[in-house]
């Protein structure tokens, strides 16, 4: 089995267990039912017997014919002390000095059955017992496996922070310090600054996600963080034929950490546009109510699956092609900590919907 995924040698193995542990109950089931029984057959002996033995009958034949004709069993009196062993279907009882009284049943057919109510409850309430036990186990496999992804991303991530940050910073320096001869030069010194601020945001992506820290609040306006990041991003979006239109009703206040949010919003604007490689229209809105902000990033790309809607904020799951699946989750924990929520949907007619709630401030 060593060829078949983790998960599937647990749910087998945990089949097995659950299987086995069936045939156990239906064993303890059987024995339950054959003790019952050996006390009810000795019960109606030693009523019998102690009938024969009170009424004082005759130890005849016809007298035994009549009760085992009666009772469902054989009968037998014999002189005392013959040596008849006792057993689960035989059993011997002494009625005076003189005769015994040999009970004989058949054999004992087992009656359990899953149309009997009592035996179809014990294992339906063991098969209940299993299924939340193998419920609970399988969620602490997917925690600890999660655990150890996230043990292991952040040793990644704090390694890669250290080697990318230090040549980062020399050259955001270089940038800041240099003076442009020309527009052009003044165009290329910003794009190197823009870009620079580019792979200081992923970095900082990776090391939030390793050892994510609450967010430092402040006013600030939404609409304005949105459109920056829009700007930074125009030059990837005409390289990928998309238009971004934006409906924002500036200003939108809310008390949130700038580059936090700017991140956010980055991630999400970056989805949209590498949803449409061939080109299409991204729209960017806000809607104001009394409790909350809520943004909408709108694109006229496929859509997202039905997996995708279910759990495209799962850590680690992605259907793009090279991606890590880390995109959506980071920008959910962004949201949630600033007292917001994320949802995914699809637009009836075609392309995908991501609605940003916040809470307002004045």
């Amino acid at each position: 089995m060593s060829f078949l995924p983790k998960s599937w040698r647990f749910g087998l193995g945990y089949l097995a267990f659950v299987i086995a542990g069936s045939l156990l109950l239906l064993a303890w089931l059987r024995q339950r039912e054959r003790e019952e029984s050996g006390r009810l057959f000795q019960a109606l002996a030693q009523a019998d017997a102690e009938f024969v033995r009170r009424m004082n009958l005759p130890r005849s034949e016809k007298l035994a014919g009549d009760l085992a004709q009666l009772l469902g069993m054989r009968i037998e009196f014999t002189e005392a002390g013959q040596g008849i062993a006792t057993s689960d279907d035989t059993l011997v009882i002494r009625l005076d000095e003189k005769n015994d009284m040999i009970f004989t049943r058949p054999p004992v057919a087992s009656q359990l059955s899953l149309r009997d109510a009592a035996t179809r409850n014990a294992f339906l309430a063991f098969w209940l017992v299993a299924a939340i036990v193998g419920w609970l186990l399988a969620r602490e496999r997917s925690k600890r496996a999660q655990t150890e992804r996230l043990a292991m991303l952040g040793r990644v991530a704090t390694s890669l922070a250290h080697d990318i940050k230090n040549p980062l910073a020399s050259i955001q320096l270089h940038a800041q310090i240099i003076t442009p001869a020309d527009a052009e030069d003044s165009k290329a010194v910003q794009l190197i600054q823009s870009e620079s601020e580019v792979i200081s945001g992923l970095v900082n992506q990776w090391l939030h996600l390793a050892n994510p820290v609450p967010p430092r609040l402040s006013r600030l306006d939404v609409a304005e963080t949105v459109q920056n990041v829009i700007t930074s991003l125009e030059a990837q979006a005409r390289h990928s034929g998309v238009d971004i239109e934006t409906d924002l009703e500036a200003p939108l206040w809310t008390q949130g950490d700038s580059q936090r949010l700017a991140q956010a919003i980055r991630n999400l604007l970056i989805n949209a546009i590498q949803a449409m490689p061939r080109g299409g229209k991204l729209r960017v809105g806000c809607e104001k109510h009394a409790d909350s902000l809520t943004l909408t990033f709108a694109d006229s790309g496929p859509g997202f699956s039905d997996a995708a809607l279910a759990r495209g904020t799962e850590l680690f799951y992605t259907e793009k092609e090279g991606g890590m699946g880390v995109g959506l989750n980071i920008v959910a924990s962004i949201i949630e900590a600033h007292g917001g929520r994320l949802s995914l949907q699809n637009d009836p007619k075609s392309g995908a919907v991501v609605r940003v709630s916040l809470p307002p401030c004045s």
